[in-house]
């Protein structure tokens, strides 16, 4: 993913379109702020307590189950196809393929809340 700057009508439409749901800003937000591949649980129960505001044993685990299967599903795969993340299902690892201070400046300029 190259700079934002001059990108691309298109790429931008894909980089917002990325960055529009909350779970995967939240997602890219808890992989920026670990900075090493995470597996695809350990994500997803960071994802479900930032999202709740709560500790993980507060929510419960068919909750964090749902935040799995989403990311699993549609969110990881999206993030994938933009070029911001890595999936490796056979050693079930979620990484960064882009520098993480890029992605926090992206971070920074999208919305907080859907």
């Amino acid at each position: 993913m190259s700079d934002f700057r001059g990108a691309s009508e298109t790429r931008l439409d894909v980089l917002f379109g990325v960055l529009a749901k909350r779970r995967r800003r939240v997602a890219l937000r808890c992989l920026v702020a670990y900075d090493t591949p995470m597996t695809l649980a350990d994500l997803a129960d960071e994802v479900a307590v930032r999202e709740r505001e709560a500790t993980l044993a507060q929510i419960p685990a068919d909750d964090v189950m749902q935040v799995y299967l989403s990311l699993y599903h549609a969110h990881v795969p999206k993030l994938g196809d933009a070029g911001f993340v890595e999936y490796s299902q056979e050693q079930d690892l979620v990484r960064l393929t882009e520098e993480p201070d890029r992605i926090r400046r992206l971070l920074d300029a999208a919305p907080t809340e859907e």
